[in-house]
């Protein structure tokens, strides 16, 4: 009996393999996450290992021996890239607040359409420094709410009620929100 060659597949073809699979890979990501572990973030980890791995293989197809383990390792190096992304911000933000501001005005707040840096100093004068520092680390930074009251030295809850006094204040001025006077 001959065993038939199996005809090489294209990049496009393992692609799409690779797309179909990409929960299998979800776990591994989310482990190497940790405390940051939320779906939003592995589902942009995922995307940034599977934009690597395209652009290698479109590089070079035949450099991949096995490419399910190497989509595998890219996945656990883009989430110690993302970790190492999360720690810099944080230590910035603990050295100086302004200097993570200023990197940050492109963030949008609560998919509102709103932009953080064009309301930013309308929030410092609207909010007190707790209520604007619990806006910036979840919504900004995209800390959790646990994360936000380890480099705020609260607790938890007190942070989550800062947060919805934010909101409070921010749902009553809304209108005016972002509008030149």
């Amino acid at each position: 009996m001959r065993l038939r060659r199996k005809t090489p597949r294209t990049i496009d073809e393992q692609l799409e393999d690779l797309a179909r699979a990409s929960a299998s890979y979800f776990p591994a990501i989310a482990r190497r996450l940790g405390q940051h572990n939320r779906s939003q973030l592995v589902e942009d980890v995922w995307q940034n290992a599977f934009a690597k791995v395209t652009e290698r293989l479109r590089e070079d197809a035949g450099s991949v021996g096995d490419l399910r383990a190497y989509m595998r390792q890219v996945c656990v190096n883009c989430a110690v890239d993302e970790l190492r992304l999360i720690r810099r911000r944080s230590e910035i933000l603990v050295g100086d607040e302004t200097a993570t501001l200023e990197k940050r005005e492109n963030a949008e707040l609560d998919a509102s359409g709103v932009y953080y840096a064009d309301i930013r100093d309308e929030l410092k004068a609207l909010l007190t420094p707790m209520e604007h520092r619990a806006v910036f680390l979840t919504s900004v930074l995209d800390f959790t709410s646990d994360r936000a009251a380890e480099l705020m030295d609260v607790s938890p809850s007190s942070v989550r009620k800062a947060l919805g006094r934010a909101r409070e204040k921010v749902a009553r001025r809304k209108p005016d929100l972002g509008q030149e006077a």
